[in-house]
This record gives structure tokens, sequence and C-alpha cells, in this order.
């Protein structure tokens, strides 16, 4: 009986301790490319994930960022070539098993598109088509506000519709894939418009540290003065699991 007891207490296949409260999972990821010699070129990157998913309740905060410098000519002139920064906080309220009434807000700038601030925020209804451990599809209709300054211009505000879905799967136990959209016309002017599109995908390396590959497309029709409508990127990195 005693040694029974000791067998148990140790036993491998009992659960492991949790790192977080139930419901809660964090994560976090970092980048870095740099290059010395002919060409001097720094890149940074950083995002974190918090999320809450327990009974009727979710909630999203998402926040990414990037730098990027180079060193050009023979004076070893210092230019930044990239800086941006975005957060997104979202809450969830499931009314049904699959539908739900949401309300979220975003933040973000973006130096070398001429992004001062951008501001948006805005409720919504949405629905999972399907809803699993394995599998996530929704889609989520709602309005939104933007308050935003964009270099050179005095800032503005004004109402979009915003109309968004979201995809994520596990292709196997230790990999996902994800992928999400999100068009934001405005409701006076539909040629006034921004869209929002990621995709990515994550491979396991250990219990807690994973490799990532994420491309992000962000169009505007409007741009600050001299600047391009789309921008894209494309980030690599580390990421870490709680």
């Amino acid at each position: 009986m005693a040694l029974a007891a000791v067998q148990s207490k140790a036993d491998p296949a009992a659960k492991p301790k949790k790192l977080q409260p139930e419901g809660w999972s964090t994560s976090f990821s970092a980048g870095l490319n740099l290059t010395r010699g002919n060409s001097k070129n720094l890149l940074v990157n950083g995002s974190f994930l918090e999320k809450y998913n327990r009974g009727d309740n979710i909630f999203r905060l998402d926040i990414q960022g990037n730098y990027g410098e180079s060193v050009t000519g023979t004076n070893n002139i210092e230019q930044t070539n990239v800086q941006n920064a975005r957060g997104v906080a979202e809450y969830k309220r499931l009314v049904s098993e699959r539908d739900y009434g949401y309300a979220n807000a975003a933040l973000s700038h973006d130096q070398i598109a001429g992004v001062d601030y951008r501001g948006i925020a805005g409720p919504g209804v949405g629905r999972y088509f399907f809803k699993g451990d394995s599998m996530n599809l929704n889609a989520e209709m709602g309005v939104a506000y933007i308050c935003q300054r964009l270099s050179g211009q005095d800032g503005d505000n004004v109402i979009h519709l915003r109309l968004a879905q979201r995809f994520e799967t596990k292709l196997l136990a230790t990999s996902k894939l994800w992928e999400s959209l999100e068009y934001l016309p405005a409701i006076d002017d539909f040629d006034n418009y921004l869209v929002y599109f990621e995709m990515g995908a994550s491979a396991a390396m250990t219990t807690h540290l994973n490799l990532r590959v994420v491309f992000q497309d962000q169009f505007d029709s409007r741009p600050a003065a001299g600047k391009e409508k789309n921008d894209m990127q494309l980030i690599a990195g580390i990421g870490c699991q709680l």
C-alpha cells in the first residue's frame, strides 16, 4: 500500500502544473536580422498575444512592433526604414453556441507609411462556422469609428463598416496555420477603405518554443501624400507559448 501511494505521487501521467489560470494563454515572439561588413542593416520585431477563452467569454490582446535601420553611403549615415506598431484588443460574448457580439479597438503607428496614429473602435456581431480545439472559422460584421492623422495632414474622423473573418487550424499536434482578413470601407464613400490581411504558420520545437513565419499586407486606398497604398512584410522569428 505504501509503495502504491509513492508510485501514485510520482505518476508521470499526472497532469503537469499549469503556468496560467484556467482559460488564459500567453505567447510572445521575437526576431532579429543583422548584417555587418559591406552592408549594415538591423531589423528587429516582436509580438505579444494574450487570450482568454472560457464559458461565454472570449478575449484577445495582440501587440506587434517592427523596427529596422540601414547604414548607407561612405559617411555611415543611419536611416530608419521600418518603424511600425499595432495593438488590437477584442472581447466577444457568446449568445449561443456559435453566435456572438463583439467590441474591439485597435491603435497603430507607421512612420514610414506616414501614419502618425490611427485608432479604430466599434461593436458588431459574428458567427463561428467551425468552433473546436482543432479548427476555428468565424466571420464578423459591424461598424468602426476611425480617427487618424496622416503626415502633413489634419486629423480626421470617419465612420466605417467592418467586415472580417479569421481561420485557424492545427495541421499536426505541434503546428498550426492561421489567416485573417479585415475590410473597412467608409460609410459615405466606398472608395475610401482599409484592408488588413495576415497569414501565418508556427511549428513547435519544444514544449514551449516554436518557429513562426507571418505574412502581413496592409492596404490604404488613400494613403499619406507621396506614400504607396500597399505595405507588405514577411516576419520570421522564435515564439514562446506559456
